[in-house]
């Protein structure tokens, strides 16, 4: 049973490649034409999707790509740094400096207050 899906299969595709080169050497101008056709209609179609997506999302998502950017920000500080300090000195300033903007930034999480006090029914357990 295997065999005759794989054949039905292997003879789709030929089928397909042989219309596709014959479409090819008998009128590439109109090929051409039909790619940049349907090229079209999927941009128009992924530029509308992502239009209305991005305006269904809203505060959440514009609150999420914030926090995304801070958090690539910070990433990139951290890999940008130094490994190596020469003068001791130098490392003890640049460790103050970073707990000081440490400090000075506020967090982008938010606390999510739960049920802590509220027992759980064991009953249906």
């Amino acid at each position: 049973m295997k065999r005759r899906g794989n054949g039905f299969v292997i003879t789709i595709l030929l089928l397909g490649i042989l219309g596709f080169v014959t479409t090819v050497v008998s009128n590439p101008l109109w090929l051409l034409k039909q790619i940049v056709i349907y090229g079209a209609i999927a941009g128009i179609i992924f530029l509308i999707f992502r239009y209305f997506i991005k305006k269904r999302m809203g505060r959440e998502y514009s609150a999420y790509s914030k926090a995304a950017k801070q958090s690539k920000r910070r990433f990139d500080v951290r890999k940008t740094r130094t490994s190596t300090v020469k003068n001791i000195n130098q490392a003890k300033k640049a460790k103050a400096n970073a707990i000081k903007k440490k400090k000075s930034q506020p967090s982008h999480l938010t606390v999510i207050e739960g049920k802590k006090g509220k027992k759980k029914n064991r009953a249906f357990f």
